[in-house]
């Protein structure tokens, strides 16, 4: 684990980042975290790699969890967040949230008007809501992420500076919340990306959050 930045919210708390290349199991079995969020794509990816994983500990049938992270990258218009909650008592992980990247559909309006750089308010958003109903419908405090660009090289320093500066938002809004929030390599992402967190707090212009609209639907 390779401390990144340490967070300073208006209150005055703190929130630990952190950079870990290694499997998501060794950050679950060591506690590290408590929810997850990744992109929607599958296959050779961080997903697709730990999809067996994720199914065992939440007690959510492979299947399923390949079906509607698909449905959510191919099929789906709407920038959405699957949230998948875990179905076992005992398990590590409260949940999951299934997030839409560069490679979803949805993404593709955000993509024409970006003139190839990743859309800051696409990944802000997507960001502040995985995290907002984390914290808020599991009690969450130590959430990992992926890259969410899709695999292949499109990782930038934007997306990276985008999660942080949403975590800073929430965090002043919701006091003591989280606790950590770790950065998991799978080969697409490095130090380099995150050099941009460091200075959020230095700069102090992050500025506030603005409520986007919402719905939210749920299914048995």
């Amino acid at each position: 684990m390779i401390p990144v930045a340490i967070l300073q919210s208006r209150q005055g708390g703190l929130v630990n980042l952190s950079y870990y290349r290694g499997l998501i199991t060794s950050l679950v079995s060591e506690a590290k975290i408590d929810a997850y969020i990744v992109s929607t794509e599958d296959g050779f990816s961080t997903l697709g790699l730990s999809r067996r994983f994720l199914s065992s500990d939440l007690d959510i049938p492979e299947g399923e969890i390949r079906k509607l992270a698909d449905w959510n990258r191919f099929e789906n218009p709407r920038v959405t967040l699957v949230a998948l909650a875990s179905r076992r008592k005992t398990s590590h992980l409260r949940g999951v949230i299934l997030a839409p990247s560069q490679r979803s559909e949805c993404y593709q309006p955000f993509a024409a008007r970006s003139f190839g750089r990743p859309n800051r308010d696409f990944y802000y958003n997507v960001t502040y809501e995985a995290i907002a109903y984390a914290s808020r419908n599991w009690g969450t405090h130590r959430i990992a992420v992926s890259h969410l660009s899709g695999c292949g090289g499109h990782f930038h320093e934007d997306i990276a500076t985008c999660n942080a500066e949403a975590l800073a938002h929430y965090c002043d809004v919701a006091e003591g919340a989280i606790d950590s929030f770790i950065f998991l390599s799978d080969g697409e992402i490095d130090l380099v990306h995150l050099a941009g967190i460091q200075y959020l707090n230095i700069e102090g212009e992050t500025g506030q959050h603005r409520p986007s609209s919402i719905e939210t639907e749920r299914r048995k």
